[in-house]
């Protein structure tokens, strides 16, 4: 019956018809922990242009290079119901990490600029698009082995795949149990992943300076938007979903520097997400966890 329904909803919908095709156009803002916008959130999360490793004063005009990758939990299916305010199966488990390589660049006063840049890989039917961040960071304070920094961060970028149509389902024969919706072929769905944010990061040094134990706590501003692209019986679905909001993640981690020139870092991150599912819609629980392995290598030049 809910699938009826929301097969009804579908066709009264506002559209257009272009060459011969009905265009469906909507536009609706979601509430940030409605299903569709903790779906957004979620994947959002993934992407978080957090620091790998505490900051540390670089040399002025001197460059090291990084890279990250993070792990994406994965999802149950009642979980990926998030589609029509959660009745609507939408395949979210893509690829199971994010990564990114980053530029740094010391400037004077002991800050660092920081650019990062993920591939366009695609794994899964998900691909990164032009997905650029920029940071300032800053070592605050250090002595005695204690460290305090803090970073400016942001990020632009899209995410690409076939979420409200998948490939298996749209392999199935519209209409049917296996295809209720009338997924015609794979959607080509985007999700701009723009955010900003600020990071605190505390840290440690310990045994000779090699091992660093750090903890951080960052503040984000999101706005993501989903613009559907998927052929679903006689209609093209361009409906369009945005949602806004604010996310706190919290950061365990050790640094290890075996020389002067490499350091390896593990952290857990963790970002508590709220979701109002059907159908009682009370507030529950569905955060995001992320292990991230980061390697950074600065030539051999000196840290100040």
């Amino acid at each position: 019956m809910r699938v009826t329904q929301a097969l009804v909803l579908l066709l009264l919908l506002p559209s257009t018809v272009v060459q011969g095709q009905q265009v469906l156009n909507d536009r609706e803002r979601v509430a940030f922990d409605s299903p569709e916008g903790w779906a957004m959130a979620h994947t959002l999360a993934a992407s978080l242009n957090l620091g790998s490793l505490p900051p540390r004063a670089l040399a002025p005009w001197s460059v090291a290079v990084s890279a990250e990758v993070g792990s994406i939990p994965r999802l149950t299916e009642a979980e990926q119901r998030v589609g029509f305010g959660g009745f609507k199966y939408e395949d979210m488990n893509k690829s199971p990490v994010f990564g990114r390589g980053r530029l740094h660049l010391g400037l004077p006063g002991n800050f660092s600029a920081v650019a990062s840049w993920t591939p366009p890989v695609r794994l899964n039917g998900a691909k990164p698009k032009n997905v650029f961040g920029l940071a300032l960071e800053k070592q605050l304070f250090a002595e005695n082995g204690w460290g305090l920094g803090g970073r400016l961060y942001a990020l632009r970028g899209d995410g690409t795949g076939d979420i409200t149509c998948d490939r298996d389902t749209a392999a199935g024969t519209p209409g049917t149990a296996a295809n209720p919706f009338g997924c015609r072929e794979p959607s080509d769905d985007r999700l701009a992943l723009d955010h900003q944010g600020f990071e605190l990061i505390a840290s440690r040094m310990l045994i000779g300076e090699r091992w660093q134990p750090f903890a951080s706590l960052a503040w984000t501003r999101t706005s993501p938007r989903a613009q559907v692209n998927a052929r679903v019986f006689e209609i093209l679905d361009r409906s369009v979903l945005t949602t806004e909001g604010n996310l706190t993640t919290a950061t365990l981690g050790l640094a290890f520097h075996p020389s002067a020139d490499w350091s390896w870092s593990a952290a857990l991150s963790y970002t508590p997400l709220d979701v109002r599912r059907p159908p009682l819609r009370q507030s529950r629980a569905g955060d995001f966890w992320s292990v991230r392995l980061g390697l950074s290598w600065n030539g051999g030049l000196p840290w100040q």
